[in-house]
């Protein structure tokens, strides 16, 4: 779990966070010269739209991948505090409710949370 967090979850949102800034630093940049080739007559009004167009989809495909990393993020952090309200409140059941000894309780109730985790 903390590996798929810090791992995955941190190098992807690192990704798509550097992936999303160069897209939009060059917006500008593709603009002007899709405006640059309407103006030499290079292409019509038509393919520049056209490009136009594309080049917005792009950035905002980029934008959407920024925020879903950061959804992955959440998930992941979500994840992490199930795993140990699933610990903790196992062993409490365990000692309170079936009177287990701490060790008892703890050795089940942390083999049933991590073997529910893997599952999940």
């Amino acid at each position: 779990m903390t590996i798929n967090f810090i791992v995955v979850t941190k190098g992807a949102e690192r990704i798509s966070e550097v992936s999303a800034r160069f897209t939009l630093d060059a917006m500008p940049g593709k603009q002007m010269a899709i405006d640059a080739d309407l103006n030499a007559g290079l292409i019509n009004q038509a393919q520049a739209q056209a490009r136009r167009k594309d080049t917005a989809n792009e950035a905002d495909f980029y934008g959407a991948m920024d925020g879903a990393s950061k959804f992955v993020r959440g998930d992941a952090i979500a994840g992490m505090m199930i795993l140990a309200i699933n610990m903790i409140g196992g062993i409490c059941i365990g000692i309170f409710k079936y009177d287990l000894s701490a060790s008892d309780a703890f050795q089940q109730y942390v083999l049933m949370t991590i073997g529910d985790g893997l599952v999940a």
